[in-house]
């Protein structure tokens, strides 16, 4: 059990200060672990380490970077990390999405395995940890977050021995034979294994890491849950992530955005809708899912006219080439569908490529008869869990790829790469009756109420060690926070 502050490191920073017309704006990043911990950081005064990467964050804090967060109630520390434009190039764009990011999803043929990349990512890990140790006392449990930071624990154990140590993976661990592409494997793998416990989403990703690791360490000693190297102990465990339930439900239940969705449901003059939401990543499976609706509408052509299919396609990472060239794919694809389709009155794919509010999100969910959520491979996919949250009676297609499938098995499970199967899948749930979405979509909402972003965190502080104290947040939910 830890005493002590809780130390938080991630690359994205809870509160950003951003430089308009009007002035310095701060803004909250949207995301499941900015909700989930920033209560708790707020209620044990702790300290979060995390990239500065707004405009005017510098002029808001100190020669160290430290600023005291939320701006109307201060109650703990944001300590920010400057990196200059090279270091964002080669640690995040470079190692983190361009190494990293591509050879967990299994694209590692996309994979750019620069060695100057992974300089400046040993280089950005010890700034971080540099940092950390500046923050951090020997009581003071230290929780990292995700893929950017794979060296830092074992870094950390160097200079805190005895400090209890944690880092959640919020994307997919490959198998050893994808994973091992990467030259600086070992490396990397020696950095996780400093770490008391190694969270990831699900069972099947704890197993990929559990054989890589006896790959490449034979003298390792491993259990299905625990690595035993050089005289330490690492925990492994799945913790499936969650989203805010309760929110999400307050927030799709307001007025105002019930009506403007029955307006917008009114506007689209068709019987039936279908939705993707995802950010344009080649992981995301959004052609497949275009080939699938042109096949659906070729095999069942009394459709025409009555269904659309709306894509929110978030742009992201348009500095990297390979997201240029699938954004290309994607529209040319989109085109050839319409035009191959469309009638006076009615556009088969309705394409968004921007990004949508969160208000908007919520009436695209509350009119979707069918959400479709079919990545090529997720860590995740908290779209799954958010639709039928929202949703009353939709019925959710999921890939099986997706690491929400392990959860929601009752959902309408395909394989991404099959379009046939996907095109049926179609066919089956928009000839589903009411009574069947409800009984399809009840259990599905049911689990994700239960496994919330609350739920997530108490599991993981609990099985982490850290020492615990009840809080209350917001929605009604019961969190915890380190004593």
């Amino acid at each position: 059990m830890s005493d002590g502050r809780l130390i938080v490191v991630s690359n994205r920073e809870p509160y950003i200060h951003e430089r308009n017309k009007r002035g310095i704006r701060c803004k909250t990043p949207v995301g499941g672990l900015v909700t989930a911990l920033d209560p708790v950081m707020q209620r044990v005064r702790g300290v979060w380490i995390a990239w500065g990467s707004g405009n005017a964050d510098a002029e808001m804090a100190d020669e160290k970077g430290r600023l005291q967060v939320p701006e109307n109630n201060p109650r703990y520390t944001l300590r920010r990390i400057w990196l200059d434009p090279k270091e964002v190039n080669e640690y995040y764009y470079g190692f983190s999405n361009r190494v990293i990011w591509p050879v967990c999803h299994l694209f590692q043929e996309k994979a750019w395995l620069l060695p100057e990349y992974w300089e400046t990512y040993k280089k950005v890990n010890q700034r971080f940890v540099d940092a950390t140790l500046e923050e951090a006392g020997p009581e003071d449990p230290i929780w990292l977050q995700d893929v950017h930071f794979s060296l830092m624990p074992s870094a950390l154990r160097e200079e805190l021995p005895d400090s209890n140590i944690a880092l959640f993976w919020h994307i997919p661990f490959p198998p050893w034979e994808t994973f091992s592409c990467i030259p600086w494997r070992r490396e990397m793998l020696e950095g996780l294994l400093g770490a008391n416990l190694l969270g990831f989403h699900t069972s099947s990703y704890v197993a990929n890491f559990l054989n890589t690791v006896q790959k490449e360490f034979p003298e390792a000693q491993i259990s299905s849950s625990a690595i035993r190297y050089k005289g330490r102990t690492t925990r492994v465990r799945p913790f499936p992530i969650g989203i805010d339930y309760v929110n999400y439900r307050a927030l799709s239940s307001r007025e105002n955005i019930r009506r403007r969705a029955n307006q917008l449901r009114h506007k689209m003059n068709v019987q039936q809708i279908i939705l993707g939401v995802d950010r344009l990543d080649y992981t995301k499976g959004i052609l497949n899912r275009f080939l699938a609706f042109e096949r659906f509408l070729d095999t069942h052509p009394r459709y025409l006219g009555k269904v659309s299919f709306i894509q929110v396609a978030s742009p992201t990472r348009s500095a990297i080439s390979e997201y240029r060239e699938m954004k290309r794919q994607i529209e040319e694809t989109v085109g050839r569908v319409n035009g191959k389709f469309q009638r006076p009155q009615w556009t088969p794919v309705i394409y968004i490529s921007r990004h949508v509010p969160t208000d908007e999100i919520m009436m695209l969910y509350r009119i979707a008869d069918v959400a479709m959520v079919t990545p090529i491979i997720d860590g995740m996919n908290l779209v799954a869990k958010e639709y039928v949250t929202v949703n009353d009676n939709g019925v959710l297609i999921l890939s099986e790829f997706a690491g929400a499938s392990e959860e929601m098995e009752s959902a309408i499970i395909v394989n991404p790469y099959d379009v046939e199967s996907m095109a049926k899948a179609l066919e089956k749930a928009l000839s589903m009756t009411s009574e069947e979405r409800a009984r399809h979509i009840e259990p599905l909402r049911k689990l994700v109420k239960e496994h919330d972003i609350f739920w997530w965190l108490n599991t993981f502080l609990e099985e982490w060690g850290v020492k615990m104290e009840s809080l209350e947040a917001s929605g009604g939910q019961r969190i915890v926070a380190g004593a």
